[in-house]
């Protein structure tokens, strides 16, 4: 783990050099709310395990404006994050695309469709973009994964090889 100079988030990067036109895999949450953690340990993950592929996984605690230009610089964008539902452990995928501009406003919280359209607004692109969520069943304040969250992280691993046309899918 590094810190981004930019915004002070906490970054796992795959060891390559930021190069335009990789993917990018941002695994979002809170990791001292239990399953909320999920989409942070699914980008540590893919960080330690995908060298030499030309990807990028952030994990990281919330979605900021910040994110716009990565986003605009990447190939493809892949949002990984815990919902609420049943059953805990179901991982489901869906593209995404941004909000219409008019709609948007700065706040407290950023939807992955958001930060699209920013990349859109101020920097001219819009990379095609999915959004992974894993359903937790325990988001008290516990920096483990519940035993579905936990092994949920290995399909979700293999669903972001899949949409990036990895090997090991």
């Amino acid at each position: 783990m590094n810190l981004c100079g930019l915004c002070a988030i906490s970054v796992c990067s795959v060891f390559l050099p930021y190069a335009a036109m990789e993917s990018l895999v941002i695994g979002y949450g809170n990791a001292l709310r239990g399953d909320d953690g999920v989409g942070p340990r699914v980008a540590t993950h893919l960080a330690s395990t995908l060298s030499g592929a030309p990807v990028r996984a952030l994990a990281i605690h919330q979605l900021l404006p910040e994110l716009a230009e990565p986003i605009s610089q990447a190939a493809l964008v892949i949002f990984v994050d815990a919902c609420v539902g049943s059953p805990p452990g179901a991982v489901a995928g869906r593209p995404l695309a941004p909000l219409d501009t008019s709609t948007l406003g700065l706040g407290h919280y950023l939807t992955p469709a958001a930060l699209l359209a920013y990349a859109r607004q101020w920097y001219g692109r819009c990379p095609p973009a999915h959004l992974i969520t894993i359903t937790g069943q325990d988001f008290g304040y516990t920096e483990q994964l519940s035993a579905p969250a936990e092994t949920a992280v290995d399909e979700a691993v293999a669903l972001v090889h899949r949409l990036l046309n990895l090997p090991g899918a």
